[in-house]
């Protein structure tokens, strides 16, 4: 790589370097062709690539034959000055995205700055949009994604692609067989697509997210359910799956990485919303499910009854508080607009109410005691006829005793009030 220091390009304003190949390009049609991508791009879409890449500006020829390109020097925004182990000695490197990768700890010491893991994420969301603008808006398939082929920036967040020479053009077979890096080989043999790019980015996505001592080799996706939501769980297993047409696109995990972050980039739709069920009694809640894309916030109501939640994760359930029959609406907000869907209607049943009616007992007087039996009176059990050997024994040690008891018989009115036949007991005779 050599400076260009007199040189200058009327259409790529700011410093140049020289690639130099060690030996002849097999495909210099190909390089002429990633040239003249660049040069058919409007203005605004130029400066757009020139953000993103160090793009060849240049085919460079010595008697017929491609001896290197003529591109971009790496900006200073993406370099850092580093202090080299085991020395005194400071540095300046570009910020290769390995670096991502290793242990924060580790991180530190050799002198990077940690990011936060907002900043990883917004990393991750800014590479998807690199890859979507290369895909959508230039078709073209980047190929050798790998650990020092982007670097990035913090405050604010990029990512730039360096050897942007490998490049080829969608729909274009490679005349010779594409490498790919170590640790960084999909899982379907053959050339370099739009879905072995779509692959290598998910395997940037778990080792940003998840940086330590083994992330720079890490496939599974598993893990990084600790700090990805449903919606991202579910981009970064399709991402990483055998089948490389499952593979999300790169302006999905834009979409949802934006607004994972607070900052969609289109207003909200939702998606789904349903009730639990159809009634309920008054006074209990019906569960609301919702689902919603590009969601701040989620808001349901129902009469007098409202209640928001975050809408980030995309979906969600919430308990709503009913008044009365009618239908629910579910909001989904930000800042570019909002979405409404209506749902139901939902009866609201009054449960039935318990009346107590009094029923009084008519009062029974009984002559020998002279107070009325209450209105709840339990009758209790007569009691059992004392046997005689039982009343001798208590007339010897109590003297004389007379006991009267009514016979178990069934008794009628005249009974009470003394008609009745009695069964008497005298200690000092006979029964």
């Amino acid at each position: 790589m050599y400076e260009l220091p007199k040189w200058s390009i009327p259409d790529r304003p700011g410093p140049l370097v020289f690639k130099e190949y060690r030996r002849q390009h097999g495909e210099p049609a190909r390089l002429r062709t990633i040239v003249a991508v660049r040069g058919a791009l409007d203005l605004q879409r130029r400066d757009r690539l020139d953000s993103l890449a160090a793009w060849p500006c240049r085919v460079v020829e010595d008697g017929g034959e491609v001896v290197g390109i003529v591109m971009p020097r790496i900006p200073a925004r993406y370099t850092a000055e580093i202090s080299l182990p085991g020395s005194n000695t400071v540095a300046r490197h570009a910020r290769e995205v390995q670096n991502l990768f290793i242990d924060p700890g580790r991180m530190a010491r050799l002198g990077h700055e940690v990011p936060s893991m907002r900043a990883r994420i917004a990393l991750c969301r800014d590479m998807a949009a690199a890859l979507a603008f290369f895909h959508d808006e230039l078709e073209v398939v980047f190929g050798d994604i790998n650990h020092a082929n982007e670097l990035y920036r913090l405050e604010p967040t990029g990512v730039f692609f360096i050897d942007c020479d490998g490049v080829r053009p969608r729909g274009v077979v490679a005349r010779h067989s594409q490498l790919n890096s170590p640790d960084w080989i999909p899982p379907e043999p053959g050339p370099l697509t739009r879905a072995t790019d779509l692959y290598k980015y998910g395997l940037f996505v778990l080792r940003c997210l998840l940086p330590g001592a083994d992330a720079s080799n890490n496939t599974d996706p598993a893990p990084a359910a600790a700090v990805l939501d449903a919606v991202g769980m579910d981009l970064l297993t399709r991402a990483l799956h055998a089948n490389p047409a499952v593979r999300p696109s790169a302006r999905d995990w834009r979409r949802h990485l934006n607004a994972l972050l607070g900052e969609p980039e289109e207003p909200p739709v939702i998606t789904a919303a349903s009730l639990g069920r159809d009634h309920v009694l008054r006074g209990q809640p019906v569960e609301v499910a919702w689902a919603a894309e590009h969601a701040m916030t989620v808001e349901v109501r129902s009469g007098g009854f409202a209640v928001r939640v975050d809408g980030k994760a995309g979906r969600g359930t919430v308990l709503a508080d009913v008044e009365r029959s009618g239908f629910v609406q579910v909001h989904a907000h930000n800042e570019l607009g909002v979405d409404v869907k209506v749902i139901g209607p939902v009866a609201v049943v009054q449960p039935p109410e318990t009346a107590w009616l009094p029923a009084p007992l008519p009062s029974l007087v009984f002559p020998h005691v002279g107070l009325p039996v209450p209105p709840m009176f339990v009758p209790v059990p007569p009691a059992p006829v004392p046997a005689p050997a039982l009343a001798a024994d208590v007339a010897r040690a109590a003297g004389p005793l007379r006991l009267t008891v009514p016979l178990a018989a069934p008794m009628t009115p005249e009974d009470v009030i003394g008609a009745g036949p009695v069964l008497t007991f005298d200690t000092e005779g006979a029964a």
